[in-house]
């Protein structure tokens, strides 16, 4: 990554970072191991342990400000490597949220082991890939080097990727009434949320290349705007409004992940270009952080009709029993409760229930697949008859008014086949990460394009720790977005 001399990163520093990484979890592996066997597990015990894993995930970061090397904190490895932090460690570790106050502290102590060998694995595997891994990478994202347009090509396309799904949005639903549902409804009743829920094989599935092209929307409109010159700045802000529309769409869709994946171009774009002004830009930019965390609570807090939530805030905090929509309550707060539902099933798989295999691990990846053209195809647990659930959930309380059954590709990769799933995961997650490394051989500030597909990558790593499903859901517009320009450059469209 080429963000200035003192800053610059090669490839080989990222191996030398995940070589490190290897050690610190193999040393949290021991220790937690070691507790679990001969130690009386005390909750204070059990915080320690919390502690120790959050520093050990945290490690990138520390290193990249010893070496003066900030930009290693802005490649997948490093992001992969702090992401159990949000995802799973601080749930363990504050008060109010069910594994802190409803999982027992040995079960927290198995679940840092375990969390500590797919961290292992994946660091290991990125380790051992990486001589002939990042070659392939370099090669493969060659095009980039060669890719240049012109900034009235990016202001064009901006408008065609968001014009032309909506097209064919409204030819699908037939009516504009039923289209304005769909974008503004979220997970309320009586909207069939093809725009803002992920399709699980449907007729629908029709449609998701169509939704992958608008979500790229903000990524066009945000190079469009980068490159443009000043008398061409009247349309470029155009193309920012099209991209703030499809932004508040899925803001308004109820889903975390969606907002966050069309809003993630235009962040890291103010990031990379402006991360070394100092205090002056790092304060505001914090602000700007913990209100997208409230924004993303108040999203998972009311899910639908969040139109109707900002038109009338009291009425809508009354029928959550809150004081305003913007109350926050730590014992209340809605969240996925990753970390206490993967020590529900390190508690219940193998001994209560066997292991459940690959389905959905390959109904994930055949997803995007219409069931109309392949009946037989893998349904995913979560698309099912709530009696064909996974069990271990219904063994113990959930009172944080847990919103979805998701407990990280930790918990993925072990209900399906614990030490070995931990294996087919980690392969596939260390190989998507070391594939993806080839981008930052060419991000420069002069070429915005690789920029934004980094930026992308980089959520990718991160959300994509929240379960495997939303891994693959939210790589299908990264590769569209890969084919594209790798079929414009095979034309030598200028």
């Amino acid at each position: 990554m080429k963000t200035g001399k003192e800053n610059s990163i090669s490839l080989p520093q990222l191996k030398i970072l995940a070589v490190k990484c290897c050690y610190l979890n193999l040393a949290g592996l021991v220790v937690f191991l070691g507790i679990s066997l001969f130690a009386d597990v005390t909750q204070e015990l059990s915080i320690i342990c919390g502690i120790l894993a959050i520093l050990i995930s945290l490690f990138p970061i520390a290193y990249s400000i010893e070496k003066k090397k900030i930009a290693l904190v802005f490649t997948g490895i490093a992001v992969f490597n702090i992401a159990p932090v949000w995802f799973l460690y601080l749930e363990s570790v504050l008060p109010g949220y069910d594994a802190f106050s409803y999982t027992q502290p040995l079960f927290r102590v198995l679940g840092f082991l375990w969390i500590s060998i797919f961290q292992l694995l994946v660091n290991l595997i990125y380790v051992l890939l990486w001589n002939r891994g990042h070659n392939f990478s370099v090669r493969s994202f060659a095009f980039l080097k060669f890719t240049r347009f012109k900034p009235v090509f990016y202001t064009r396309m901006t408008i065609l990727i968001f014009t032309i799904p909506l097209v064919v949005f409204y030819l699908y639903y037939g009516s504009m009434n039923l289209l304005w549902t769909a974008l503004t409804a979220g997970r309320s009743e009586g909207s069939s949320g093809m725009l803002i829920r992920d399709s699980v094989g449907g007729s629908e599935s029709l449609m998701l290349p169509f939704t992958w092209i608008w979500q790229l929307t903000p990524v066009f409109a945000c190079i469009a705007w980068i490159t443009a010159p000043r008398k061409s700045r009247i349309a470029a802000g155009v193309c920012l409004l099209l991209a703030l529309f499809v932004i508040f769409v899925f803001f308004l869709s109820g889903s975390r992940g969606s907002m966050m994946f069309v809003a993630a171009p235009p962040l890291f774009f103010l990031f990379y270009y402006n991360w070394h002004r100092g205090i002056r830009f790092w304060l505001p930019v914090s602000l700007l952080i913990i209100a997208l965390i409230a924004i993303m609570e108040i999203q998972v807090r009311f899910r639908g009709n969040l139109l109707e939530v900002i038109a009338d805030p009291a009425r809508a905090a009354k029928m959550q029993d809150l004081r305003s929509i913007t109350t926050f309550d730590p014992t209340q707060s809605q969240r996925d409760n990753n970390m206490y539902l993967f020590c529900l099933m390190l508690k219940s798989y193998p001994e209560k229930y066997s292991y459940e295999g690959f389905n959905d691990f390959f109904a994930v990846l055949a997803n995007p697949v219409p069931r109309s053209l392949w009946q037989g195809k893998p349904v995913l647990n979560g698309a099912k008859d709530i009696s064909n659930q996974s069990s271990f959930v219904l063994s113990g309380p959930l009172t944080m008014g847990t919103t979805s059954l998701s407990f990280s590709i930790v918990g993925d990769a072990y209900k399906t086949a614990g030490l070995f799933g931990m294996l087919i995961y980690a392969i596939l997650y260390g190989a998507f990460l070391l594939y993806f490394d080839g981008i930052l051989y060419y991000a420069d500030k002069k070429q915005p394009l690789s920029v934004a597909i980094l930026g992308m990558v980089l959520f990718l790593a991160f959300w994509g720790y929240r379960a495997f499903f939303a891994l693959i859901s939210f790589l299908y517009p990264v590769l569209l977005l890969l084919i594209f320009f790798r079929i414009v450059k095979m034309f030598r469209i200028k």
